[in-house]
């Protein structure tokens, strides 16, 4: 028991003094998006609340895409993060996206926004500062917050 009480002792001391940087405990603050036929929408929850969300139009031209509002929704809440360091969990229902963010679909040139998304989660990556970034996908409407992006989206 003695032995249990100082290795706590010691991994509190090392957490507060900032010396176990990316290792230490992480709390983290999560990002819903979502795309529609013309808007795209993300949501910001931190400690179970909605502190943020925004949605928008997007240039609309006969060759946009569900993949064009998705992927914007993607860029516009990354790019929010990046102002507010912190750890961050992005969810998407766009399995396509995720594929081509990864690199495992051929020809995404035409969507200028994987290419900043890409270059945005590099961004996080080699950040000298304690923060993280990873984008996973969940079933479409699957908790309030997925619900409450796809109604910023008019859907």
């Amino acid at each position: 028991m003695r032995f249990y009480k100082e290795v706590v002792q010691k991994l509190k001391f090392l957490n507060n003094s900032g010396y176990m940087g990316k290792a230490s405990f992480k709390k983290y603050v999560y990002i819903y998006t979502d795309g529609g036929p013309e808007k795209w929408a993300f949501v910001v929850v931190k400690d179970g609340k909605v502190i943020h969300e925004e949605s928008g139009i997007f240039g609309l031209s006969a060759s946009t895409s569900n993949d064009d509002t998705e992927s914007e929704g993607i860029f516009r809440a990354i790019q929010y993060a990046k102002e507010r360091p912190d750890n961050y969990i992005l969810t998407t229902d766009s399995q396509a996206i995720i594929a081509k963010v990864n690199g495992n679909v051929a020809n995404v040139t035409r969507n200028p926004n994987i290419c900043g998304i890409q270059t945005l989660l590099r961004e996080f990556k080699d950040s000298p500062l304690p923060v993280s970034f990873s984008i996973k996908w969940e079933k479409r409407l699957s908790n309030e917050f997925m619900k409450r992006a796809d109604e910023l989206c008019g859907e």
